[in-house]
């Protein structure tokens, strides 16, 4: 996550699905374990004890999300360096292991967020060089599909009950829907001229979309050339849209640029992190209003909700950092041995 958010301040500079329904493996007698997994290392921790028990390879790339295909395995992507040195790709890795089981090339490309289908059977890749997202077969890892949409896809997920695929496009200002049986785009929803909405989590129950505008369009990042970034003078934004009437709920202005967010499982409340800010702002789905901010040590690399409901976990430069649901407030710091990452529960 720390190098999603670098590959925009490097952009900026020149003026980050749905749930499967099981998280398991790295777990030992059936106890659940916490996995903080990074590109340098993976950190395993028992929550029963709050204590890092061992440590483990990373996996390739960068593993932008908690989500996992229908075997259980991780889907990371690398963006191509400048000059053709490196190749952009897609990896997929064992869960068990971390180790990689294969690679899919994608050529001189910038690469964003992967996301899964609800059942795991399909991957999305958007492809902000082409403009378009491209779905892999994740048993055959054949590309089933090509979806074009507009200018610079950043992001995407799907809702968990299969209904929408929602994908927005920074430099159109809109989020465009995608029907994820036919992989046809069905909808556009504006979000406003210089909105530049380029993230997008859906809500639990599939009825509203959160999607975090940066305020910027255009600009230099890696692997690829753009128009100089321009500011567009709208700020940073976060904006809640219903995803039956296809219209804009909330517009809540942030004093940090958000590029994430994750909804407790109950979806009552959204963290909402991001660069710049060591702190996530938690949003009361109710009335659409923050209703805590709750400082970290450091930026976080990622948030992650546990599926019971009780904890959200933060990975930050000390440690991972334990959320009380209820509290609102940080109640442990487990050290992670360096190790920064995105947190996976594991079964």
């Amino acid at each position: 996550m720390l190098r999603r958010i670098f590959r925009w301040l490097d952009m900026t500079a020149s003026h980050k699905q749905s749930h499967p329904a099981s998280l398991g493996s790295q777990s030992e007698g059936g106890r659940p374990y916490i996995c903080v997994v990074g590109p340098a290392g993976t950190a395993v921790i028992n929550p029963e004890t709050w204590k890092l028990t061992r440590t483990a390879p990373g996996v390739p790339g960068l593993l932008d999300n908690h989500y996992r295909d229908q075997f259980g395995r991780l889907w990371s992507d690398s963006t191509a360096t400048p000059l053709g040195t490196m190749l952009a790709g897609v990896f997929v890795s064992d869960s068990k292991t971390f180790r990689n089981e294969n690679t899919i090339s994608l050529g001189q490309n910038v690469l964003e967020t992967i996301g899964l289908t609800p059942d795991g059977k399909f991957a999305v890749v958007p492809v902000p060089t082409a403009n378009e997202l491209q779905v892999f077969d994740t048993k055959s890892y054949q590309r089933v599909a090509t979806i074009g949409v507009g200018v610079a896809p950043w992001d995407m997920m799907v809702s968990a009950d299969g209904k929408y695929l929602c994908e927005p496009d920074r430099d159109s200002d809109r989020l465009t829907i995608v029907d994820p049986k036919t992989w046809k785009v069905v909808g556009k929803v504006s979000t406003g001229e210089g909105s530049a909405p380029f993230m997008v989590t859906i809500s639990p129950n599939s009825k509203f979309a959160s999607v975090q505008c940066a305020g910027f369009h255009g600009g230099t990042y890696s692997g690829a050339i753009g128009p100089p970034a321009v500011p567009t003078g709208k700020g940073y934004v976060n904006m809640y849209v219903d995803l039956a009437s296809r219209s804009v709920i909330k517009s809540l202005p942030l004093d940090f640029f958000a590029v994430w967010d994750e909804f407790t499982p109950d979806g009552k409340y959204d963290f909402i992190f991001g660069a710049g800010a060591a702190k996530t702002v938690v949003v009361d789905t109710e009335t659409y209003e923050v209703t805590e901010t709750i400082p970290l040590q450091s930026i976080p690399g990622y948030v992650t909700p546990d599926p019971n409901g009780k904890y959200v976990y933060a990975s930050v430069q000390a440690g991972l950092q334990v959320i009380d649901t209820s509290s609102l407030q940080v109640v442990r710091t487990v050290p992670t041995g360096g190790v920064m990452g995105t947190p996976l529960v594991l079964k």
